[in-house]
């Protein structure tokens, strides 16, 4: 265990320089003239290029970073980014310029481009494309983004059966990295019928003259071309494959899907059923602007302020004699029906936030040099979502205790403590990421125990305070 942690801090720092030698590489181009052409090298990878534009380069920066990039790399770059990325990157560029970028592209990876660009121009777009690419991006445009046919390519290697295996292999030495993989080879009759699947190792291990019905499996895992895409990829995860055959309503092949998109499914849906279980919106990020992430988070915090009135009703009416209460002579009696509220509410705030800055820092949003912008940004949002929650819990706590004034204290007091919750929950998962620890391990049971009780006592404190 003390190994993984140690080989996962390494890894880690290691990402870390090699994202801070990229961003610094930018930073000597972005200082030249403007004009000057940028190679991307050998020793950079695509993605990290895309993540670095991404995270830490403004609009006008990584266009102008991108333009300079030639035909190939703009298509890597593209293939490699953030879908709001390959908008931003786009944004402003004529029909006849997109297209032979969307050429370079393998053809699920520019149908994915094609979905960011407005309605508007797609078709245009597909007008400067080569024709044989043209047809398979409006072949795969028809899908439903979240199918296996929005996911698959249609970029594979098929075979009869009754071909040799020396015309496989041949097919194969041809093929010039066209095809997503050449790890399996699918047979299929002359309408493309899925008969069977013959894997690189099987055919390398007959001979050359053997037929490949003979050594192929018939009994294929396959997908439908309609089936949901988060079900195709856990078939893949669970079976173990390199990729799966797609096929439509007549059982005929229309295309794959690998390993590696199947594994971006995963982790998509696995962030957003994390997010939404904690109530800050399926695609919620530490980038997002102010008013999205409130947009986002507020509507759960609105369900809290209702059961949270609501369970003060319950408890005044199981403890007979505190509605009565005078505030000013009595304010912990009148504050102890509201303490269900506040915990649910400091509770489900601090959730949010720590789900994610946790995300943040698994997928590389929170990074060196970020730390600082993303805890400034969730503790604005803490704030915002506390004042509003203390706009509508005032009239009603006013209102339930006859006493405007005692309503006005405990709002005042509630959002103070939403507030409060935001930043310790945000200290607390920065804090253990910052020496060493998993901030998904650390940030639960603690944010939890001192967002708890720490805005209980100001709740308690502030209130009773302005009560007097």
């Amino acid at each position: 265990m003390a190994g993984r942690r140690y080989y996962k801090r390494m890894v880690k720092k290691r990402r870390r320089e090699l994202r801070q030698e990229v961003l610094s590489t930018l930073r000597d181009f972005l200082n030249q003239p403007e004009g000057e052409p940028f190679e991307l090298g050998l020793a950079v990878h695509a993605a990290d290029l895309a993540d670095v534009m991404w995270f830490d380069l403004d609009s006008a920066k990584a266009n102008r970073v991108f333009c300079a990039l030639s035909l190939e790399h703009q298509a890597e770059v593209l293939a490699e980014a953030e879908p709001k990325l390959q908008g931003r990157l786009l944004d402003g560029w004529s029909p006849e310029a997109i297209g032979p970028v969307l050429t370079e592209m393998s053809a699920d990876d520019g149908a994915d481009v094609l979905e960011v660009l407005p309605e508007e121009i797609r078709l245009q777009v597909i007008c400067f494309v080569e024709p044989e690419d043209a047809a398979e991006l409006r072949h795969l445009s028809e899908y439903p983004a979240e199918s296996a046919g929005g996911l698959m390519t249609t970029e594979f290697l098929t075979a009869r059966e009754d071909e040799n295996v020396g015309d496989i292999l041949r097919a194969i030495k041809r093929d010039e990295g066209e095809s997503e993989t050449i790890s399996a080879i699918y047979v299929a009759d002359e309408v493309g019928t899925m008969l069977g699947v013959v894997s690189t190792r099987e055919l390398l291990e007959a001979g050359i003259h053997d037929p490949v019905g003979d050594i192929m499996i018939p009994d294929v895992i396959m997908a439908r071309v309609d089936e949901d895409q988060e079900a195709v990829a856990h078939r893949i995860l669970h079976y173990n494959l390199s990729s799966i055959p797609v096929v439509d309503p007549r059982g005929v092949i229309v295309g794959i899907v690998t390993a590696d998109d199947a594994l971006e499914v995963l982790e998509d849906e696995g962030s957003e059923d994390v997010l939404l279980l904690a109530g800050a919106g399926g695609s919620a990020d530490a980038s997002e602007p102010l008013l999205t992430k409130v947009w986002r988070r507020g509507p759960m915090l609105l369900i809290t302020v209702m059961a949270g009135l609501m369970m003060s009703r319950v408890m005044e009416y199981f403890a007979p004699g505190s509605e009565t209460a005078d505030a000013a002579e009595s304010p912990w009696r009148v504050l102890i029906s509201f303490i269900p509220m506040v915990l649910a509410l400091s509770g489900t705030v601090g959730a949010q936030t720590s789900a994610v800055v946790v995300r943040g820092f698994a997928v590389g949003q929170i990074g060196p040099g970020r730390r600082g912008s993303a805890f400034t940004g969730e503790v604005q949002v803490g704030v915002a979502l506390g004042f509003l929650c203390a706009i509508l819990a005032a009239p009603a706590m006013a209102l339930f205790v006859s006493d405007w004034d005692a309503g006005a204290s405990m709002g005042i007091a509630l959002f103070l403590a939403m507030s409060w919750a935001a930043i310790a929950s945000c200290s607390i998962a920065m804090g253990s990421e910052a020496i060493g620890l998993d901030p998904a391990l650390v940030a639960g049971p603690v944010m939890i125990a001192v967002s708890d009780l720490s805005a209980v006592v100001l709740f308690f404190g502030v209130a009773s305070l302005l009560l007097n």
